[in-house]
């Protein structure tokens, strides 16, 4: 009995130290967690990047050497050249000069002998056409413009002068360029210009003279073999977590979606995916240059330059912006997919994408290619002769363009690039149909 006070003493002293030992493993236990990885946006290169210049083009350009001698042209190869001229030239003292002119003070300004005008199917904003060429001038407006004169036949002091028209708001700047440019430019373009083809125009269609190519001429005609880009492409350049991605739906009409709510349908039909972020949505409109930079950027984030696409159209009220496939200089229409359409969009103060539609195939490799007739220039004026004085007024632009489609002889492996006509009314885009062209009906709605 004499040892159970010491037992009992003994006992409680291994029982303090145990506690004491347990307490500071458990402060000082660190343990081994299995990471758990959360996939971002993946680096994706559908295509190519590019910059401002690239997709920001003239689709033609007018010289008027005389009332009777005027040629023009839409060929790639000579409106780079033009471009490339113009690049070196330094371009100073932007103002407006007219506000808002009367049609025939735009007339005059477009039409008057030795000028030349470039044709861009959508207003440039300043600070964009400064990012491709050379505006000295420390304060650029904001202001846009479609059309750009070149007056080569008057010199006024040391300079000529440029003038920047934009047709819908009727708005005119000038700005001056030295006159020492003028040599280099006649003798590198102008010379070369006197032996474009000779266009024509109908006094009837439009507000604004429309000229076109009169003579008929020769076109390539496509069949491209079907190559696509496989949907999980554009899932892993577009979410923001591609991992977390569920997708629902058939094979040629899937649908994918993510915890944020963004979701990309896959329309086999049209051949195209839209993407949606529902939380970027805004009613805030864009300022022009920013929407044209911002979406460059966006698209050169997963080099989505899969083909030749330019700028074709924007509405900055809704954010919305319009990049156009082109073949061989022409615009492309469908019935399949053929432009990049985007809203831009907020999201708690960061800007991103709202709204982006596209196709998912690429024209590179052909398996057919051939040779057919463009109709005319002065054909096609002829066949707005059905329309009346009212309709003839809306159209603002008349152009020879390509129509994609599925090939008639083998839709599920091949697609078609046909040439035809298209004019544009009312903003509008329309295709001018061999029964238009013959005398049939002929209407806009």
């Amino acid at each position: 009995m004499k040892y159970i006070e010491q037992i009992k003493s003994i006992a409680l002293a291994l029982l303090i130290f145990l506690s004491l030992a347990l307490t500071f493993t458990i402060w000082t236990f660190t343990p081994t967690l299995e990471t758990i990885e959360t996939t971002s946006a993946v680096e994706v290169e559908l295509g190519e990047k590019k910059i401002v210049d690239q997709v920001i083009q003239p689709t033609n350009v007018l010289y008027q050497f005389s009332d009777e001698n005027i040629t023009g042209t839409s060929e790639q190869e000579q409106i780079t050249l033009l471009l490339s001229e113009m690049e070196q030239w330094q371009i100073h003292d932007l103002a407006v000069v007219v506000e808002d002119a009367p049609l025939e003070t735009l007339r005059a300004y477009l039409h008057d002998i030795n000028r030349a005008v470039l044709y861009y199917p959508a207003p440039v904003p300043f600070p964009v056409y400064d990012d491709m060429m050379d505006i000295t001038d420390k304060t650029i407006p904001e202001a846009s413009f479609d059309r750009v004169v070149i007056d080569w036949g008057n010199i006024e002091g040391n300079n000529f002068n440029l003038y920047f028209v934009n047709s819908k708001s009727k708005r005119i700047y000038t700005g001056s360029v030295s006159a020492i440019q003028l040599k280099r430019f006649e003798s590198t373009i102008v010379q070369r210009a006197f032996e474009y083809a000779p266009y024509v125009t109908n006094e009837n269609i439009g507000e604004l003279p429309i000229y076109i190519q009169r003579d008929a001429k020769d076109v390539t005609t496509y069949r491209y073999l079907q190559e696509d880009i496989p949907p999980q492409r554009f899932v892993d350049g577009l979410f923001e977590n591609p991992g977390s991605v569920q997708s629902t739906g058939a094979i040629t009409n899937k649908e994918y979606s993510d915890e944020s709510d963004a979701i990309m349908g896959v329309e086999d039909t049209n051949k195209s995916i839209t993407y949606v972020q529902p939380k970027a949505e805004t009613s805030d409109p864009a300022i022009p240059s920013d929407l044209i930079f911002k979406t460059v950027d966006f698209i050169n984030s997963h080099s989505g330059w899969t083909n030749d696409y330019r700028y074709f159209n924007m509405v900055p009220l809704n954010q919305q912006i319009e990049y156009r496939l082109f073949v061989d200089g022409a615009p492309v229409f469908g019935p399949l997919a053929t432009d990049l359409k985007l809203n831009w969009g907020i999201d708690s103060e960061v800007e991103q994408i709202f709204r982006y539609e596209r196709p998912f195939y690429i024209l590179e490799s052909w398996g057919e290619t051939g040779t057919t007739k463009m109709e005319a220039g002065e054909s096609i004026l002829k066949a707005f002769n059905h329309l009346d004085e009212k309709d003839l007024a809306t159209i603002t632009d008349i152009v020879p363009g390509y129509e994609l489609r599925r090939d008639d002889r083998e839709p599920e492996r091949l697609l078609s690039l046909e040439p035809a006509w298209y004019f544009k009314a009312d903003g509008k885009w329309h295709h001018l149909s061999k029964e238009m062209l013959g005398g049939g009906k002929f209407g806009l709605e």
